[in-house]
């Protein structure tokens, strides 16, 4: 049987409070990747286009907000296009 004395340390909640997080993050990775496959399968023309879909799905457009952001208002958004 388990120690009536027993508790649990700061560092085990912190540690299980970031496993938690992993996964959440996780999962919602695994749902957007899952939506962009399905979406993917009838309108792409080659398993090219396909992955490259999916790879990307988890990436949200730049919006004018992040543009006139101090920080990173120097950065080469477009790094394709500089080739």
């Amino acid at each position: 049987m388990s120690d009536p004395n027993w508790k649990i340390t700061p560092g085990e909640l912190v540690r299980l409070r970031d496993i938690c997080i992993d996964r959440i993050r996780e999962g919602e990775l695994y749902e957007l990747r899952n939506e962009a496959k399905l979406r993917a399968v009838y309108n792409t023309q080659s398993y090219d286009e396909f992955k490259d879909i999916v790879d990307a799905a988890h990436l949200r457009p730049v919006s004018q907000k992040d543009k006139a952001n101090a920080q990173t208002k120097s950065r080469l958004w477009n790094s394709a296009a500089r080739e």
